[in-house]
């Protein structure tokens, strides 16, 4: 059996859409092996909101590696043990399809190098912003080209990531159908702009850039109305003293960069504006994950899923 931790991630960061995204130190477990038919077990946060039959993402991935590699009459009995909430803008899904790729590749002797594994879990998420992260860790900068993903990868430091989790889901699809099929070209020049900067306030720690930087037009003000709160929230967590904010994938959750000594005030303040709105919600502290997807020794005990702050 072959054992994978894959952390969470959040994508569309500020104006970097579909490019920009984060891997967090919150994590899946994906368990593989062999098996006669396919076996899915679920266990954990969300698991009746993940698709228990051979349309999981992990198990698509997984499947889509043993034909590559010549085992197509393969089939396996795959666990997730879930910590990442499902259907709120933290890439489960990409996190499950990361680790059915990963462990099929190990469970059949590594024959899939590095950078073809990045190109096919980007392939089969239909963009890197998610996918890329969570193989890589780090911040990842990612496109996907006619020959490949080109991606460049960043280690920021001295940064906590503070995440407010409403109590509700946004469909990909809503989230999707949102968006308009054009936008003005100053909205497009805004975005492009404040997309240099985030990125290099994130190489050079000048975080006190973000707050202009995650500035975006091109995607939250269309989706707003599916997330109350969402502008009060931003609000919020810039007041308290977050360096930037911004809608974390399609939604509903909200991401603040936010300095190490006040993160945890900050989730507070996060969480209160959304139960001011009256939405239920749960904030968290979480670290920049650096590692991405690893494969780990079956008994080894998961992490455990950071405590909510309040």
């Amino acid at each position: 059996m072959i054992s994978v931790r894959v952390p969470a991630t959040s994508a569309n960061l500020g104006p970097g859409y579909d490019a920009v995204g984060l891997a967090l130190s919150l994590s899946m477990r994906i368990e593989l092996d062999r098996s006669p038919n396919p076996e899915i077990v679920i266990r954990g946060t969300g698991a009746d909101l993940i698709p228990q039959g051979p349309e999981h993402p992990a198990y698509r991935a997984a499947r889509f590696v043993a034909e590559l590699v010549g085992e197509s009459d393969a089939h396996f009995r795959l666990v997730q043990e879930n910590s990442i909430p499902p259907t709120r803008g933290l890439g489960g899904s990409a996190a499950a399809l990361v680790g059915g790729a990963v462990a099929a590749n190990d469970l059949f002797g590594g024959q899939i190098a590095a950078p073809d594994l990045l190109n096919i879990v980007c392939e089969l998420d239909g963009h890197p912003d998610n996918a890329a992260p969570a193989l890589l860790g780090g911040l990842v900068i990612g496109a996907l080209t006619p020959v490949g993903v080109s991606a460049v990868r960043l280690e920021p430091k001295d940064l906590k990531v503070v995440v407010a989790i409403p109590d509700f889901a946004v469909s990909t699809t809503a989230a999707r159908r949102a968006l308009p099929d054009s936008v003005p070209h100053r909205d497009a020049t805004f975005n492009v702009g404040r997309s240099g900067l985030l990125l290099g306030a994130l190489a050079t720690g000048e975080y006190h850039l973000l707050r202009v930087a995650m500035q975006d037009r091109l995607h939250q003000p269309y989706r707003s109305h599916l997330i109350p709160g969402l502008e009060d929230v931003i609000e919020v967590a810039l007041e308290t003293g977050a360096y930037g904010a911004c809608l974390s994938g399609s939604g509903p959750t909200v991401l603040a960069f936010a300095p190490e000594t006040g993160a945890t005030e900050i989730a507070s303040a996060m969480q209160a504006a959304f139960e001011a709105r009256g939405v239920v919600a749960e904030s968290w502290a979480l670290d920049i994950d650096l590692t991405g997807a690893r494969v780990e020794p079956p008994e080894e005990v998961m992490a455990h899923a950071p405590v909510p702050v309040s």
